[in-house]
C-alpha cells in the first residue's frame, strides 16, 4: 500500500469517526447559577426528576443532585425533532398534535415543564386509563415530559 492510498483510507476513516461521534454529541446542558454548564450525553438516557427543593438527575453512568436555585434553565447541543421516547410504564402515540398516553392509572400524575423547568398549565384530559395531552395549547419549543415520575424532553415545532 503506498503512502497516498495510506492517507486517504486514514482520511476516510477520521471523517466516519467524526460523523459518528457528531451523533452520538446529543446533549442535555444544565446552566447553573454561577454561570458554569454541566453536559450530560443523552445517550446515557438521563431522567430529570424535580424533587422538593431539588433537581436530581440519574443515568445509566451517573447521578447528580443540585438545589433547584442552583439550574438556572436547560438547553440541548445537537439536533433533534419530534418526541422523545420517554422511558416509562405508558405506551404514548402522538396523533393530531396531541399526546395519547395509554395504560395510565387516575392516582397517577402527568406534568409538562419548560426547559428552564418552569411548570407548564396543559389543560389534561382523562377517559379511562387513556390521558390526552394537546400540544396545541403550548408554544413551540423544548419541553420535559413528566410521567409517573420519569422524566425526558419533547420539542413542539
Amino acid at each position: 500500500m503506498n503512502k497516498r492510498t495510506t492517507f486517504i483510507s486514514l482520511l476516510v476513516c477520521l471523517l466516519a469517526w467524526a460523523g459518528i461521534r457528531q451523533v452520538t454529541a446529543q446533549t442535555l446542558v444544565l446552566h447553573h447559577a454561577d454561570g458554569t454548564t454541566t453536559d450530560v450525553e443523552l445517550y446515557t438516557r438521563p431522567q430529570v426528576k424535580f424533587q422538593n427543593d431539588k433537581v436530581v438527575i440519574t443515568s445509566t453512568v451517573l447521578n447528580m443532585e443540585y438545589p433547584k436555585e442552583d439550574i438556572l434553565r436547560f438547553t440541548y447541543k445537537g439536533s433533534f425533532s419530534g418526541v422523545s421516547n420517554p422511558s416509562t410504564k405508558a405506551n404514548y402515540s402522538q396523533k393530531d398534535g396531541q399526546l395519547v398516553f395509554h395504560g395510565i392509572k387516575s392516582n397517577e400524575k402527568i406534568a409538562v415543564y419548560t426547559a428552564s423547568g418552569i411548570r407548564v398549565p396543559v389543560s389534561i384530559s382523562r377517559s379511562g386509563d387513556t390521558v390526552t395531552l394537546p400540544l396545541n395549547a403550548i408554544p413551540s419549543g423544548v419541553y420535559l415530559l413528566n410521567v409517573n415520575g420519569k422524566t425526558s424532553k419533547f420539542v413542539k415545532p
